[in-house]
C-alpha cells in the first residue's frame, strides 16, 4: 500500500510524500500501537485472534490498490467498520512517526501517564483527563499523536486535532496530528508537526517504559515453549522465535483444544516468525536510551518487502516467501 502524506514539517513548510506500507508492516503497527500493556506470549492468542477478525478488510488484492477492503453486504456492521477505521488511523499514526520523525519507541499515552514521575491522574473531579492517543521518543525528543481514521474523503478538523494533539499533561517538545482518511478508495494522511525548542528530553520516562516493554517480551524466549535462532538483519543480530503450532498449543492447550483448525492452518501457510533485539534481556533490564538509532535503510532494496518487516524498536515479523 503506498499511502500520499500531507507532511507539514517542525518549520511550517508543506510536503507531499508518499511512503509505502506492506501489510506485515500494517499488522505490526495493528497489533503493537497503543497498547496499554507491552506484548507477551500470552497475549499471542488475541493478537493473531484480532488480525484474523479484521482480515475481511485487509484483503490482499485492494491493499495492492493503496486501500482497505470491506466485507460483503451480509456482513457488514458500521461500527465493526468504525473500530477497523480507528485501529486503522492508530496504526498508520504509529508506521509515520517511523518513517517521518524516525521514532525509536511509541507507547499508548495513558500508560506514560501513569509510569511518569509524579503520575498524571487519569480523572480529575471525576472527568476523563483528554489526552492524544500514543507517546512517541526520538534521538532528541519527546512528542505526542492524536491519530484518527475515517472512511470519509476528507480529515475533519485538523485544528481540533491538533488540540487534542496538545493535551495530557506531559511535557512534549511537539505535538502531531495524524489523520488517515479516504480509507476504502485511496488512503491518504494529513500528518502536521510543528516543533517547541524548550522542553527537556524525557529520558527517565523512555527507560521506565520500555523495561516493561522489552520485559515481556523476553518471555518470548523460553525455550520450554519456543525454539528461536540468530538471525542478522542491517548488520545487526535479532533473536528469531518459530512461531509454530505444536509450541503454541503447548503454551496454550484449552484456546487449541477447542479452536485447532485455523490456528493450525495459519501457522502451516505462514509459518511466521517474530525478531527480537539480541540485546533484549539488557534492554528489559535497563531500557534503552536516545543513543540507539533508528535502523538505516540504504536503498530501496533495504525497505521492508512483503516477507520481511523491522521496525525501528527492533520488533520484526518474518513469513515465509
Amino acid at each position: 500500500m503506498n499511502i500520499d502524506v500531507e507532511y507539514i514539517d517542525q518549520t511550517g513548510v508543506v510536503h507531499n510524500q508518499t511512503h509505502r506500507m506492506t501489510r506485515l508492516a500494517f499488522a505490526k503497527h495493528l497489533a503493537i500501537a497503543g497498547q496499554r500493556y507491552a506484548p507477551k506470549p500470552q497475549k499471542l492468542i488475541r493478537t493473531l485472534a484480532m488480525f484474523l477478525h479484521y482480515s475481511s478488510y485487509m484483503q490482499r488484492q485492494e491493499f495492492r490498490n493503496d486501500r482497505f477492503s470491506e466485507p460483503p453486504i451480509k456482513l457488514s456492521d458500521p461500527t465493526e467498520k468504525g473500530q477497523f477505521s480507528n485501529l486503522a488511523g492508530k496504526a498508520i499514526a504509529d508506521f509515520l512517526s517511523k518513517r517521518i520523525d524516525h521514532s525509536l519507541y511509541t507507547v499508548n499515552y495513558e500508560a506514560a501517564m501513569r509510569i511518569h514521575n509524579p503520575p498524571i491522574p487519569l480523572f480529575v473531579n471525576g472527568k476523563q483527563v483528554r489526552r492524544p492517543d500514543l507517546l512517541a521518543f526520538t534521538n532528541n525528543s519527546t512528542f505526542a499523536l492524536e491519530a484518527k481514521g475515517f472512511s470519509s474523503n476528507g480529515s475533519g478538523n485538523m485544528a481540533k486535532h491538533k488540540a487534542q494533539s496538545r493535551t495530557g499533561g506531559i511535557p512534549v517538545n511537539f505535538t502531531v496530528a495524524s489523520v488517515a482518511y479516504n480509507l476504502y478508495d485511496q488512503v491518504k494522511c494529513k500528518y502536521h508537526d510543528p516543533f517547541n525548542d524548550d522542553i527537556p528530553y524525557q529520558e527517565e520516562l523512555l527507560i521506565g517504559l520500555t523495561k516493561d516493554y522489552y520485559s515481556d517480551l523476553s518471555e518470548f524466549l523460553n525455550e520450554e515453549f519456543f525454539d528461536y535462532n540468530i538471525y542478522e538483519y542491517q548488520g545487526e543480530k535479532f533473536y528469531e522465535i518459530h512461531l509454530t503450532y505444536r509450541l503454541v498449543r503447548k503454551l496454550f492447550p484449552n484456546e487449541m483444544r477447542f479452536r485447532p483448525f485455523w490456528h493450525h492452518e495459519f501457522f502451516e501457510i505462514y509459518n511466521p516468525t517474530l525478531l527480537l533485539p539480541y540485546h533484549i534481556n539488557d534492554y528489559a533490564k535497563n531500557g534503552i536510551s536516545r543513543d540507539i538509532k533508528p535502523l538505516n535503510f540504504q536503498s530501496e532494496s533495504d525497505l521492508p518487502n512483503n516477507y520481511l518487516y523491522v521496525d525501528n524498536d527492533r520488533i520484526g515479523l518474518r513469513i515465509r516467501q
